[in-house]
């Protein structure tokens, strides 16, 4: 078995598994208005196992798609860079790592990159992955991006955003009208969203 379809089993099986943790994530909104533990972790090691595998994807099938050159090498790392900015400015926004993982959930987050991205982070992470998947020109990891993005589109819908009406409310409805779930800059003046109607 090559090294590429090794890691792709892998890919496969952390895919399969973010299922029941969306599930459970969604289970501890309900049940705490927070995440447990155990699901902070388990959310973190899918994020960063995802990349990682994805970097290793990229690697062993790098070029699948063509001869990477210096156009497309330049291109993928600027969207690599970009993508991580992103994530970097995302979770400085939130003033304390526990909010990170959603351990804490104190406050609607609506400063920073937050005011032109609700999801400034995922944004950034399907950034960094194409990146570097343009970087490689590998099918593979071009593959597992979209499927990322996909899966974090659904996550959101399904679980996050149901959350953040609950816990917010008017608050949470108004920040929706004003800013776009992926990027969009504002327009105009904005209320207080962080005031509780």
């Amino acid at each position: 078995m090559s090294m590429a379809r090794a890691l792709l089993i892998l890919a496969a099986a952390n895919a399969a598994l973010s299922i029941p943790m969306a599930m459970l994530v969604k289970r501890d909104f309900s049940k705490r208005g927070r995440v447990s533990i155990p699901m902070a972790v388990w959310t973190g090691a899918a994020m960063h196992g995802n990349a990682l595998l994805l970097f290793a994807i990229a690697w062993f099938d790098r070029g699948s798609l063509g001869a990477p050159s210096i156009l497309t090498s330049a291109a993928g790392g600027f969207f690599a860079i970009a993508g991580a900015a992103l994530i970097y400015l995302g979770r400085s926004a939130y003033a304390d790592f526990s909010r990170v993982y959603g351990l804490k959930e104190d406050e609607l987050i609506d400063r920073g990159v937050y005011r032109w991205s609700r999801n400034p982070q995922y944004v950034g992470y399907a950034l960094f992955l194409g990146g570097v998947s343009l970087a490689a020109l590998s099918v593979w990891a071009f593959v597992l991006t979209l499927s990322f993005a996909l899966f974090i589109h659904c996550y959101i819908v399904s679980v996050e955003e149901p959350h953040l009406r609950a816990a917010f409310g008017r608050a949470y409805e108004s920040y929706l009208r004003q800013t776009a779930r992926y990027f969009r800059p504002p327009s105009g003046r904005r209320n207080d969203v962080n005031e509780k109607l």
